[in-house]
């Protein structure tokens, strides 16, 4: 039987629903945090306030009890640095310089959505300091075979990262502080390990994997958690900034 195309029109509605659903189940799964300690690159020079907190989305974090944070409403942002560790060290000079651009690039855009951004200190400014600590990019040849196997696909998600990051994604961490504008005194610091899944071969399997995708994604993640977590300490958004991101 020969289907009309305006009989076809709900299939394919229903069709695109199922897979946008998917699409966006996906996408929040596209990285995962690492198990572990975090590492200490001596980035934040002082550690020792640091601690894990299931309320908050780093492996640890610190928080200024006296902060008075509705008196900020403005973001200085300083230049992104790559503290090297071994791995680190072989990269190309270009590989380092896109990678800290990538993850000024992801911070900055999604900070100005919501928060005036200044480049001069001011005592309603937070200056934001990062540091990618470490990065390596996934092996795009067995990234592509494993990803596309049902049963890795399973596995992967019954074990975790340890299938993951077995040299077949990106991975990243990153260290953040946050200071008064005037004082430097610090208001807030973390550190965080992530890194990406096989999560879209779910939905393309077809799909060409770049090295550096899954660190690229990781940023984005880590952009989108800062201003979660500005907006709900209190900091003021800007006017006309959208609505608070979904957690």
């Amino acid at each position: 039987m020969i289907r009309s195309p305006r009989a076809a029109i709900p299939h394919v509605l229903i069709s695109m629903g199922i897979l946008a659903l998917v699409c966006s189940v996906v996408a929040c799964a596209a990285t995962r945090g690492r198990r572990g300690d975090a590492p200490e690159s001596g980035f934040l020079r002082d550690y020792s306030q640091l601690q894990s907190s299931e309320d908050w989305p780093a492996q640890e974090v610190y928080f200024n009890p006296d902060a008075q944070w509705s008196r900020y409403n403005s973001i200085q942002l300083d230049s992104v640095t790559l503290w090297a560790n071994e791995d680190l060290g072989k990269l190309s000079d270009e590989d380092r310089q896109m990678l800290t651009d990538t993850l000024y690039k992801a911070l900055h855009e999604e900070l100005s959505k919501y928060f005036e951004m200044s480049d001069q200190p001011g005592p309603d400014v937070i200056r934001l300091r990062a540091a990618l600590t470490e990065a390596k990019g996934a092996k795009t040849a067995l990234r592509a075979l494993s990803s596309i196997h049902p049963g890795t696909l399973l596995l992967g998600a019954a074990v975790g990262l340890s299938l993951d990051t077995a040299n077949s994604v990106g991975t990243a961490t990153v260290e953040f502080e946050l200071l008064d504008g005037i004082t430097n005194e610090r208001l807030a610091a973390a550190v965080d390990q992530r890194a990406g899944t096989k999560a879209w071969a779910l939905i393309a399997p077809k799909r060409t994997f770049t090295k550096w995708g899954d660190v690229k994604n990781v940023c984005n993640y880590w952009a989108e958690r800062a201003v979660i977590v500005l907006l709900k300490k209190g900091v003021g958004p800007k006017q006309g900034a959208p609505p608070l991101p979904k957690t």
